[in-house]
């Protein structure tokens, strides 16, 4: 029994190791590229914030490529991260009883 389970987590590691990453999104900050990695886990997909900065240059970097880094997913997550991530970020937050507004 436990050679049939090593033997299923090596091959899902391998399927795994194939699998390319690909970007969804370009996001401004790090803040929104770790709500929307946080994000993405909580919906089971395994998520990675990619700056694109480098120490000491960051501000160069982001006016050079016009956002702090990128979202990235595993290719086989690609069109439903995208998609939730869309609809995250459209969603307008509900107004509870007594705020104003």
């Amino acid at each position: 029994m436990s050679e049939e389970r090593e033997g299923a987590d090596t091959k899902k590691h391998d399927d795994l190791a194939k699998e390319r990453l690909v970007s969804i999104r370009n996001v401004p900050d790090e803040a929104t590229a770790t709500l929307l990695r946080d994000f993405l886990r909580s919906q089971g997909i395994e998520a990675n914030a990619v700056p694109v900065q480098m120490p000491w240059l960051s501000t160069l970097e982001t006016l050079h490529y016009g956002s702090w880094g990128r979202i990235e997913v595993l290719g086989k997550d690609q069109e439903r991260a995208k998609a939730l991530v869309e609809e995250y970020l459209a969603a307008v937050p509900e107004e509870t009883p007594g705020d104003e507004p």
